[in-house]
């Protein structure tokens, strides 16, 4: 049975706590790692007493009251830390992790001591000098900056993901911190502190998306009307609202066009482009099969998008999510595989249209297979398997971007000794069971290996 999830408003929480760094005080390691053009987070949420009574620190006093997933017995370390911490027990105690997180947390507080301000215009400048830096960033690197849309190095994603990270996230912070501090210096109701809000709404979404596994289905967008606030309220010129939202829709709406039709209008495997609207076209493939696609610039595909398209053509085939930094829900995948209509990135779908029927519509693409064999394999390396044995990796991970489970065969040599074979098994289970979901293992003689049939044999081997 898999160990149920941390609840979303604690590991906001631990993220708050931690400030983007691991708790071990002799550590402090930096909690995301730029490999090439992609971000990587190092992060794990680790029990301070493990779950069960054979977990770490499981024997304390305190284990048979505290909520082992609550806020007070988790800390956020980094893979080496929470690695060795666990395997190590005996040489961290309770009260050191306990006082670890404490001491860290008060640095973290220590870095946004906010000033007491009386001066509503003093304030309203730092404001406002943080919200110009946000929308330079932005504008530069941003999802529909024009380096995303026209550029394909890869490069403006990677500088966006950082600077989410170490400089917007920050200013969001600094933003709410400063105005919530200084709300007893003002007369009440204090018109800036209501205003900032929906800014605040904002910030705490931003945030999770950047940091936490699972999105925010109803992402709050970045409130216009509190920058417009503030700017007015320091006789900052500002453009017509309303003239300025049609404008950027033009401008994105007709950019995602030109992008849509710089990437597959020289398709090899596309007979014939038809474009019936700002958002839809018909294309004619190869193999005689027609499909009608919709073409969304939305930044993170839900549910709730999926069900917005449908009321506009129940008839689509296809959805592209093709702004470049677009991605969507497993929950939309599902959704659009259930009503045998496919999701895609542009990049999946330039791939996807080859293939047709379950193939089509869950589609993996091939950078994306050698990732998870890459992942598994990494898993794999920190557990202990003996040299002899074999370790298979097979089934729908390596075949369908939505998969069942994560499939693997444990082959051991005849005349094996069955205490190490059921030691080996649990060692994989333990080190897949923190990081990955339904695990999936077959364990057979070198010989049973050898009669194994499968329809659709994919098995790579990983050890």
């Amino acid at each position: 049975m898999n160990r149920k999830s941390i609840a979303t408003n604690i590991a906001r929480k631990l993220w708050a706590q931690c400030g983007g760094f691991c708790q071990n005080s002799n550590c402090n390691k930096y909690l995301f790692a730029n490999v090439e053009d992609e971000v990587v987070s190092l992060a794990n949420v680790a029990h301070i007493i493990g779950h069960g009574k054979n977990g770490p620190r499981s024997e304390h006093e305190l284990a048979d009251y505290i909520d082992r997933d609550g806020i007070a017995n988790l800390i956020m370390l980094c893979l080496e830390c929470h690695k060795i911490v666990d395997e190590l027990e005996d040489k961290f105690s309770v009260e050191q992790m306990q006082k670890w997180k404490t001491t860290h947390e008060s640095k973290i507080n220590s870095l946004f001591n906010f000033p007491q301000i009386y001066d509503e215009r003093k304030l309203l400048e730092q404001i406002n000098d943080l919200l110009i830096e946000n929308k330079a960033i932005f504008e530069e690197y941003g999802p529909f900056s024009k380096q995303a849309l026209q550029g394909s190095s890869g490069d403006t994603l990677t500088i966006w993901r950082r600077r989410c990270l170490d400089t917007i996230l920050p200013n969001n912070q600094r933003i709410v911190g400063l105005i919530e501090a200084n709300k007893g210096n003002f007369p009440y109701p204090w018109e800036v502190y209501w205003q900032m809000m929906s800014y605040k709404l904002h910030s705490d979404s931003f945030r999770d998306n950047c940091l936490l596994g699972k999105k925010v289905n109803d992402y709050k967008l970045f409130p216009r009307e509190f920058d417009d606030f503030i700017k007015q309220s320091l006789g900052i010129p500002i453009d017509n609202l309303e003239r300025r939202g049609e404008e950027e829709l033009e401008f994105r709406q007709a950019t995602v066009s030109a992008y849509i039709e710089k990437f597959l209008a020289n398709h090899s495997f596309i007979n014939r482009m038809k474009k019936l609207n700002i958002a839809m076209f018909d294309v004619d493939l190869n193999d005689g099969r027609s499909l009608r696609v919709f073409a969304t610039n939305t930044y993170f595909f839900t549910e709730y998008t999926f069900e917005k398209i449908m009321a506009i053509d129940p008839g689509i085939d296809a959805i592209i999510c093709s702004n470049p930094y677009g991605t969507y829900t497993w929950e939309a995948k599902a959704l659009c595989i259930e009503r045998e209509i496919g999701l895609f990135t542009l990049k999946t779908f330039m791939g996807a249209i080859r293939k047709d029927g379950n193939e089509f519509l869950n589609y993996l693409v091939q950078e994306e297979k050698t990732n998870r064999l890459s992942f598994s394999q990494s898993l794999l390396s920190e557990a202990s398997v003996p040299s002899r044995f074999q370790v298979y990796l097979f089934g729908s991970y390596l075949r369908r971007e939505l998969y069942n489970d994560i499939d693997l065969i444990l082959v051991y040599p005849v005349g094996a000794d069955q205490e190490l074979v059921s030691s080996t098994l649990e060692s994989i289970r333990q080190v897949f069971k923190e990081r990955a979901s339904q695990l999936d293992i077959i364990v057979c003689s070198e010989v049973e290996y050898t009669t194994m049939r499968f329809e659709d044999d994919n098995r790579i081997r990983i050890r």
